[in-house]
């Protein structure tokens, strides 16, 4: 990539950090920038767009038929404020919350500001908890915990099973559509406006107000409830409007494509109020980074030609294979672009490079790439890349108001944090939070950290994967999952999407890898391309393939610790309902390697496999060879 060619104009702060150094080795990092006074309700920022633009679209329902349906930002307005009168009357406040059960819709987002803005909170849980399984047990412990007094489910048939197994006494339930279930239907909650106690209760709200309660993916176990104050909302939101060029909200508003679900903290914090703190558009898009589902995300992104382009480390994949093919595709996407960011998971270097190069193509400049590191119980803001970066695997630094730990814990250095956007305790769990937060009242969220350069913290960060995923070989050695899955992501290029690494205990590294969507479908189309348990992908060549490119990572890679000794291609997709991979498209290593344990012991059995990828036949037949041509050639 020629370093030569400038990146798109797009103005953002360079780092200013402090740093201090404790005497057990570990280092207190914060910026040097002042975060300042920010609001006490998180609503003020769907006041102000409904009032500066009140007839331009705050959502847009995407579709393939055409009809994009809007909701502008006088009429959220409208209905939250009708919706808060309604919810009010009824006695709902800080102890008597909203539960939504559905995705994102128009409905919900009026239903959501309307119970945040006057001080009610909402609890937005995964429409799997209720569409997928047969005994709830999530959604049964989500309402338990959170008791709440109203629960939405947009469609009254899709929710009828989980509904039914729910003990709904004391609790409204408001549809849309489909069986009512002896409840409300949304309409009923646009009735009467009754200002004066809406504008008292919006007046109430302060920073301690309780505004939502999100739970985080339950990947072991039952989820946490995280509460999300308006201090740690507006709080976020200002951060990230320091760290980030605010559009022109009169000449050029932000437009922005996002299929992210609103019950996770980065689609239904950062996203939703994001848009509405910019005076923006947010278009839901009805595709996903998933195999027939992206599709529509490319239509959608020739119609609409985004300002902004957030998503997975998975979908520039797909969307870099459309772009090389389809130059109209190429075009729109780049029209207006100023900046393109993932999250979840790091970005390959060898994917960045891909979109560099398109960038040029369609647009003379590179495009800036953004990144950065949170949780739910940071409110999905963190640390930041806001500079212009020539690599990417880096974190950034601390936001505005942010302040983090980075201290040795083994080999490993950890990161914990803390902040006005940062929890500072588990939803009426005490015994979470006494096990997540250190005597200094960091967060201890489990993820470890380098430094891109230890003598210049300015530099950054680079994630380096959880503490607890780490493994050791049997021969003591120890494997960071982080770094070496996106070193064989960019060694496999264009064969795979991802893989998952096993290995704890054993004497090497196995892996298991997940194709592209288009590889999978050039090969799984021949016969005898899948193993007869379903599991595996079995194909010769694409074998072949693999193999030679583990080869040639091998030979620059012989480290025990890096070094990949059996591999094999899985032919079942990732199941979120096992928690393989979460509504947002990211990979659970444990929860992977738990449900397929079978494929990873096949992975280590001694026999020879020709199905299995075994990587050392190689280095026994070099012995033979070099061998024999000694004895060939003494001299």
């Amino acid at each position: 990539m020629p370093s030569t060619i400038p990146f798109r104009p797009f103005h953002r702060p360079s780092p200013d950090i402090s740093v201090t150094s404790n005497r057990d080795g570990s280092r207190v990092v914060k910026s040097n920038i002042p975060l300042g006074e920010y609001e006490s309700n998180i609503a003020m920022y769907f006041r102000r767009a409904a009032s500066a633009f009140p007839d331009r679209a705050f959502l847009v329902q995407c579709s393939p038929d055409g009809n994009w349906p809007e909701l502008s930002y006088r009429k959220i307005r409208e209905e939250a404020d009708r919706i808060s009168s309604h919810l009010l009357a009824r006695g709902f406040g800080p102890e008597k919350s909203v539960m939504i059960l559905s995705g994102n819709s128009f409905a919900h987002a009026a239903l959501k500001v309307g119970a945040v803005q006057a001080g009610i909170p909402v609890t937005a849980v995964s429409p799997s908890y209720s569409l997928l399984g047969a005994d709830f047990t999530k959604l049964k412990y989500s309402v338990e915990l959170t008791e709440p007094g109203l629960i939405f489910a947009e469609d009254g048939d899709m929710y009828e099973a989980a509904l039914s197994a729910l003990d709904l006494s004391g609790i409204e339930v408001v549809t849309v559509t489909g069986n009512p279930h002896g409840g409300l239907r949304y309409s009923d909650m646009l009735g009467a406006l009754d200002a004066a106690a809406v504008e008292a209760a919006f007046s109430a709200v302060t920073h301690d107000t309780l505004a939502m309660i999100l739970f985080t993916s339950g990947s072991t176990g039952m989820p946490k409830a995280v509460p999300n104050t308006h201090r740690m909302l507006c709080a976020a939101q200002k951060t990230l409007e320091l760290i980030s060029e605010a559009p022109d909200p009169v000449n050029d508003p932000a437009r922005v494509l996002d299929w992210l679900p609103w019950h996770h903290t980065y689609g239904g914090t950062v996203n939703f109020f994001s848009i509405a703190r910019s005076c923006g558009t947010l278009f839901l898009d009805d595709g996903k980074p998933t195999p027939g589902l992206f599709g529509r995300t490319i239509e959608n992104l020739k119609k609409i030609s985004p300002s902004r382009f957030s998503t997975v480390p998975a979908a520039y994949s797909y969307l870099a294979d459309r772009m090389e093919e389809d130059e109209e595709l190429g075009h729109a996407f780049f029209k207006n672009l100023k900046i393109c960011q993932y999250g979840g998971a790091a970005l390959s270097q060898e994917m960045f490079e891909r979109m560099q190069q398109l960038a040029i193509k369609y647009t003379g400049l590179r495009i800036p790439f953004g990144t950065g590191w949170g949780s739910t119980e940071t409110t999905g803001t963190g640390t930041a890349v806001h500079w212009n970066s020539e690599k990417v695997g880096l974190i950034g630094l601390p936001t505005p108001g942010i302040t983090v730990k980075i201290l040795p814990v083994g080999e490993k250095l950890e990161i914990r944090i803390k902040g006005p956007n940062v929890h500072t305790g588990y939803y009426k769990r005490p015994d979470l939070t006494a096990q997540f937060f250190d005597e200094e009242g960091y967060y201890c969220i489990g993820d470890a950290v380098k430094w891109v350069d230890p003598d210049k913290p300015e530099a950054g960060m680079v994630f380096d994967g959880r503490v607890a995923e780490d493994f050791k070989l049997a021969n003591g050695t120890w494997v960071s999952t982080g770094s070496l899955r996106l070193s064989l992501i960019d060694a496999l290029n264009p064969l795979a999407r991802d893989v998952v690494i096993a290995g704890h205990d054993r004497d090497e590294i196995g892996i298991m890898i997940l194709l592209t969507e288009a590889v999978q479908a050039k090969y799984t189309a021949r016969d005898g391309a899948i193993s007869a348990d379903g599991k595996r992908i079995i194909a010769p060549a694409l074998i072949e393939a693999v193999q030679e490119k583990l080869s040639r990572y091998n030979q620059d890679n012989p480290s025990p610790s890096r070094r990949v000794g059996k591999a094999l291609i899985m032919a079942e997709p990732l199941s979120v309902d096992k928690n393989e991979i979460t509504d947002k498209q990211y990979i659970n290593q444990g929860a992977v390697l738990s449900h397929r344990a079978d494929l990873v012991a096949r992975l280590f059995v001694d026999t020879l496999d020709q199905d299995i990828i075994n990587l050392n036949k190689n280095i026994e037949m070099k012995g033979i060879s070099n061998v024999s041509n000694e004895q060939a050639n003494p001299a």
